[in-house]
């Protein structure tokens, strides 16, 4: 007879079971409508019609940010076609690009609102790198950041320059990698580089400031700062640090599925927020990745709510729904299943 003890593990591992069962074909159901563009995931703002527009040449945005989410796809282990995909947004001399589409036409700032690359762009080549350990492309990429003195030579609104965190962000990576470490005495800011070494000693004081005050995409970037940390081969933060701003993202944003992963883990009650919260047919607008953006006031309003904290946690849920099935890319909760089906929180 199994013992007492024995047996809520056993149905636990049951319930997980049958859930992870119901999140497989959740996932298939997603992935039917999502979009992605010359094989990027990617956004549509509007109907299937706005689908045509993925196309070369032609001035498509929904691919702007396609090298940051194909590398959290990637990063998960089970997007091999997303992992290509940032693979080949670099081109032969080493520089990488907002999507595999635009590093095939080369669209440079002028063509956009934007600048061709920036530094939450590079994160998805940094999850890119973790997961697959390309030293080729870790050392062209290096070596091109090291050359322009920057991730892009063009400058527009400053996101291509190189600052003392993201300086040391990458080569954290590329350290990981046994890749060649990028290495340059200029940027746009080049009063900044005598106090390197002293940004080094504040990173962690920062990042505890960034996880406690930024919103919106800002706090998500802090978000996949502290996924991707215990993952280098020097992590920037203990576990115990990581947990704790892991739960206070959660606590700030407590409808934020990925926040809470990062802070309990793949637990069946996150499997079954998952369940309940994710689009159960095509948004209107495959229009974003919901962990990066604020619930809308135009939902907030719909349950009485208003920005900022002391919200009925409930309520909130509610908002965040009606948000998701409105605007949600589909991609975001391929990403967040991805992460959980199949595993267990560490009892540790």
């Amino acid at each position: 007879m199994p013992s007492g003890s024995e047996d809520p593990a056993r149905a636990l591992t049951l319930r997980h079971q049958e859930l992870d069962r119901q999140l497989l074909e959740l996932r298939q159901r997603i992935v039917a409508f999502s979009f992605a563009c010359y094989g990027s995931a990617a956004k549509l703002v509007g109907p299937d019609s706005l689908k045509a527009g993925c196309a070369i040449p032609s001035r498509f945005t929904g691919d702007g940010d396609s090298t940051l989410w194909n590398g959290l796809l990637c990063f998960t282990g089970r997007n091999p076609w997303a992992c290509e995909s940032v693979r080949s947004s670099q081109t032969d001399d080493g520089r990488m690009w907002r999507s595999s589409r635009r590093a095939k036409t080369r669209n440079d700032g002028d063509e956009y609102p934007q600048a061709s690359f920036s530094r939450d762009m590079a994160r998805g080549v940094l999850l890119y790198l973790l997961q697959t350990r390309d030293q080729e492309l870790a050392n062209r990429w290096s070596q091109y950041i090291t050359s322009q003195g920057g991730l892009c030579p063009d400058h527009f609104d400053y996101s291509c320059d190189i600052r003392g965190q993201s300086y040391r962000r990458i080569n954290h990576v590329l350290d990981t990698l046994s890749a060649t470490r990028i290495s340059f005495t200029h940027t746009v800011f080049p009063c900044l580089w005598p106090v390197y070494p002293m940004s080094s000693a504040l990173h962690e004081t920062m990042m505890e400031k960034r996880v406690q005050e930024n919103q919106s995409f800002h706090l998500h970037l802090a978000a996949i700062d502290l996924m991707m940390d215990p993952h280098m081969q020097k992590p920037l933060y203990d576990a115990r640090t990581r947990k704790a701003m892991a739960q206070t993202l959660f606590e700030r944003k407590p409808y934020n599925l990925f926040y809470q992963y990062l802070a309990q883990g793949p637990t069946a009650e996150l499997k079954e927020r998952i369940l309940r919260i994710a689009p159960a047919s095509r948004p209107p607008f495959l229009s974003q990745w919901v962990w990066e953006r604020e619930i809308p006031q135009r939902d907030l309003e719909k349950f009485g709510l208003t920005p900022g904290p002391g919200q009925d946690p409930e309520k909130l849920e509610k908002a965040f729904k009606a948000f998701v099935d409105l605007e949600s890319m589909g991609w975001d909760f391929v990403f967040i299943i991805d992460l959980v089906v199949g595993q267990h929180p560490d009892p540790t």
